[in-house]
C-alpha cells in the first residue's frame, strides 16, 4: 500500500497535504509557492523552463536527457491516485 494518496487536487501523506495542484502548477503544501510546471511530458522547475525530468512512455528520464530514473510502475507503488506526467512531477519533486 502506497504511503502517498493524490486525489486529483492533492497529494496527502495522512491528512498532511504535501502539494497541490493548480493547472500546470505544483505548489508546496496548501500554498502558492511553485515546486514545478507540467509541460507536456516535460516536469520543469518552479514556473521557469528548467528542465527537472521528461516521462517517456513508462520511464522517467532526467533532465532532457535518456537516462532512466524510475518508471511509472515505481511511482504508482509510492502514490495511489490518477495520473501520468501528473503523477510523476508529484513523485520526483515530493516524494523520491
Amino acid at each position: 500500500m502506497a504511503n502517498y494518496k493524490f486525489d486529483g487536487r492533492n497529494l496527502k501523506q495522512g491528512s498532511t497535504t504535501i502539494a497541490n495542484v493548480s493547472g500546470n502548477n505544483i505548489r508546496k503544501g496548501s500554498g502558492s509557492s511553485v515546486l514545478c510546471n507540467v509541460s507536456g511530458d516535460k516536469i520543469r522547475q518552479g514556473s521557469g523552463s528548467s528542465v527537472l525530468c521528461n516521462v517517456s512512455g513508462d520511464k522517467i528520464r532526467q533532465g532532457s536527457g535518456s537516462s532512466t530514473i524510475a518508471k511509472m510502475s515505481d511511482v504508482r507503488r509510492a502514490i495511489d491516485g490518477p495520473g501520468g506526467v501528473t503523477l510523476a512531477a508529484l513523485w520526483f519533486t515530493c516524494v523520491r
